[in-house]
């Protein structure tokens, strides 16, 4: 059922439903559910709805499958419609069912749905339902129905919405067992070991103030344990000096505070093992003055980008930059769609800041961000990124200006050329249905898994609200190869409409082959179903080690969707149970929330959500549920990074870098992007835009320990990759930075 009209007459709802409750499990009976009985233009035990008090739904005997009538629904409106079903059906929690109906579609889409009540209550509008557009005759169609926690009624009707001429007639609903699934056999790519990314030291130096340079590089996770550093500085022809006095081990930072005033000097570490030192990597240059922050790359033009795929394209151990311009992002909604005034363009720049290519998506795709998802990563294993993104051919835009049909594809373009290298067929669009389908089609998403544990997948999906298509393919010798397709179409009604505005890959079961995360279901590696909590799609999704506590990982969510109970909640993310939850109503937790460790009077990460209509209605909760505060934090959407020396992040709210409850470290100008560990040690880079240029902010604060790069933990790196499609989310990682010495 379409989910707008479900929360529209959530709000509104006028339908005559109260008859007494009739029928059990065994003989679900539903009064005159061939039409046969009623009086005058009425069919009894019905009752008719309509948002915009047109149309109606009458007895005919000119168009009948049985019998000697049906009932013609008749609806000339712009808006929803509802014929609903007055007998209330006992049914408890967890029984499956189906609905079915005889149907004959002239015109518009009719949708036979199941709604859930417990306690007299509404729960869902829709545990079960199927769409049937304009067909030639009489369709049987079938709705797969599962009753959730705390439902003990349940009724039939059909929904629709806008000009709408079909027929109904003989509806059942019996319980029913869906078919045993086949298990499908473990993925197998052609990797033999991990494939991942050869990152060097990373060097990068900033200016820090008058005769001050700070230098910052990586600790790789194959450094041995006993490894230190040397560092050294030379200017212009002047023999190379060293600046530790002893080599570096207890940090991989170092603040110079000796350089030549008004001269660039060159910089560059040397590693130390066992008393020995190794070769120096690149060096970096910088001159000491004002403490500006960050480093810049001029883009080919005066304009904003949207987005920022980070991966070596090249392959010599540095992150370079695909990015999405322009800025601006039009939502497939009606309320907030609007003609594409101009085309998507990805540009990829080097880490030095040279520019390589451009490629125009052109006019099959328009812009914003579900219509053209990308993602950026080495899938074929030969140390150069590639990018997979979502492209079209033509000009399919029709009168009103939205794509609609013409071709789709999930292509791969090089990463040094963007050069088309291979392409298949994205999913279609064709089963996104009724006057909603072209929101729901319109809803992409590309991503990045280890379905094997060591070969890079392509996850592709079509779908978020209601219908969710998701495929996986290998990309090795120049070609793309499909490894499984899942839907939900025979799923149980749980794993409808679950999905989020991005999606997380992660080993969720400890086997050592990744799980997509689609929002509030989860698909196992092999493509096959593992868990749905069956609450709906959320508007935030996070993945990681939440509570270091608890062995395994945990996923917090906020619900965009009305929930009588756990709005916002935490759950294993191995088997979808529910650990804790907010123990009253919800409307809709709005935006990307916040979860990272800011409080370090808590262990693990804080959660941060509130609703989207009540700015009184914020929550802050450690991780293990409990309130620690009701006060915005910076809105429905504040950043945070590891930015000073202490392994909490740092808040990034109003242009602003502060501690949680604590001081200010920072102004941060433009629209920030992405946040990524791209340069130096581990505290995290902010990529920002500004007209014209992209800014890569580093912090200059001196460290007070060293750690693995984050981007070699699984989590992180692949959260960093998907930051490049769906809407932004702090990266997360696959365990507690706090607790890791």
């Amino acid at each position: 059922m379409n989910r707008l009209i479900g929360a529209i007459l959530l709000v509104a709802s006028a339908l005559p439903i109260g008859a007494e409750a009739r029928g059990d499990e065994g003989g679900l009976k539903i009064v005159n559910a061939d039409f046969e009985a009623g009086k005058g233009e009425a069919a009894e035990g019905w009752g008719w709805w309509s948002r915009t008090k047109v149309g109606s739904a009458f007895w005919t005997d000119r168009e009948r499958y049985a019998g000697k009538r049906s009932v013609c629904i008749r609806h000339d409106g712009p808006r929803d419609w509802a014929f609903s079903s007055e007998t209330m059906l006992a049914a408890r929690p967890g029984r499956t069912f189906r609905a079915s109906a005889w149907v004959k579609v002239a015109s518009g889409h009719v949708t036979l749905a199941v709604v859930a009540k417990g306690k007299g209550k509404l729960m869902s509008w829709d545990i079960g339902s199927v769409d049937q557009g304009p067909i030639g005759g009489w369709t049987l169609i079938r709705a797969p129905v599962e009753t959730p926690d705390g439902c003990d009624r349940i009724y039939v009707r059909f929904v629709g919405d806008g000009k709408t001429l079909a027929w109904v007639d003989d509806v059942t609903i019996e319980p029913w067992k869906p078919a045993a699934v086949k298990p499908r056999p473990k993925i197998k790519g052609y990797a033999k070991t991990r494939v991942a990314e050869r990152l060097d030291r990373g060097l990068t130096v900033l200016p820090a103030g008058a005769n001050k340079v700070y230098l910052s590089w990586r600790l790789l996770a194959d450094d041995p344990k006993d490894i230190a550093f040397n560092v050294y500085r030379r200017t212009g022809s002047t023999k190379t000096v060293p600046l530790s006095s002893a080599p570096v081990g207890k940090t991989t930072d170092f603040l110079d505070s000796s350089a030549p005033a008004g001269k660039v000097s060159e910089y560059f570490v040397r590693p130390v093992v066992a008393g020995k030192e190794g070769a120096s990597g690149r060096s970096a240059q910088a001159s000491p003055g004002e403490a500006t922050g960050y480093r810049s790359v001029k883009l080919k033009g005066d304009y904003t980008f949207q987005k920022a795929g980070i991966a070596d394209l090249d392959g010599d151990g540095r992150f370079d930059f695909v990015i999405k311009q322009p800025r601006d992002n039009i939502d497939p909604w009606y309320k907030y769609w609007k003609r594409s005034p101009d085309t998507c363009k990805l540009e990829a720049y080097r880490a030095n800041g040279d520019f390589l290519w451009r490629y125009d998506m052109g006019w099959a795709i328009e812009r914003g961000i579900w219509y053209s998802p990308y993602v950026v990563w080495d899938f074929d294993g030969d140390g150069k990124a590639e990018i997979a993104v979502k492209t079209g051919a033509g000009d399919p835009r029709d009168a009103e200006g939205k794509v609609r049909g013409g071709a789709e594809y999930l292509t791969i373009l090089d990463g040094l050329t963007g050069k088309a290298r291979a392409r298949v067929d994205w999913p279609a669009r064709k089963l996104f249905t009724g006057s909603r389908g072209y929101n729901y089609a319109s809803r992409n998403q590309l991503g990045v898994a280890y379905l094997d544990g060591k070969t890079p997948s392509l996850i592709v999906e079509r779908g978020t609200y209601n219908l969710i298509i998701v495929t996986a393919y290998e990309f090795h010798a120049g070609k793309l190869r499909e490894l499984w397709t899942w839907s939900n179409r025979k799923e149980p009604r749980k794993y409808w409409g679950q999905g989020a505005h991005w999606m997380h890959a992660a080993d969720v079961d400890g086997d050592g082959r990744d799980e997509v995360v689609i929002g509030s279901a989860v698909i196992d590696d092999n493509g096959m179903s593992l868990w749905s909590t069956g609450l709906g799609h959320p508007d935030h999704c996070y993945v990681g080690d939440l509570d270091p506590n608890r062995r395994g990982l945990e996923i917090y969510y906020g619900m965009e969707t009305r929930q009588a109970r756990n709005g916002m909640c935490m759950v294993d993310a191995a088997t979808g149970r529910l650990l804790w939850g907010h123990d009253k109503p919800t409307i809709h937790i709005h935006s990307s929330g916040l979860v990272s460790d800011i409080d370090p009077d808590q262990p693990g990460a804080e959660c941060y959500s509130g609703e989207r209509d009540l700015k009184d209605k914020r929550w802050l909760r450690n991780s293990r549920g409990k309130v620690l505060g009701t006060k915005d934090i910076g809105g429905l959407a504040p950043r945070a990074a590891y930015w000073d020396a202490d392994p909490q992040r740092e808040l990034i709210r109003g242009g602003r870098i502060e501690k949680y409850n604590g001081s200010r470290l920072g102004k941060l100008p433009g629209r920030l992007v992405a946040i990524a560990d791209v340069l130096g040690d581990w505290r995290e880079e902010l990529i920002v835009s500004v007209a014209g240029e992209m800014r890569i902010y580093s912090t200059t604060i001196p460290a007070s320990d060293r750690r693995v790069c984050l981007m070699q933990d699984p989590i992180y790196r692949i959260d960093v990759a998907h930051a490049a499609m769906g809407y932004m989310q702090v990266p997360m990682l696959s365990y507690d930075m706090a607790s890791r010495k």
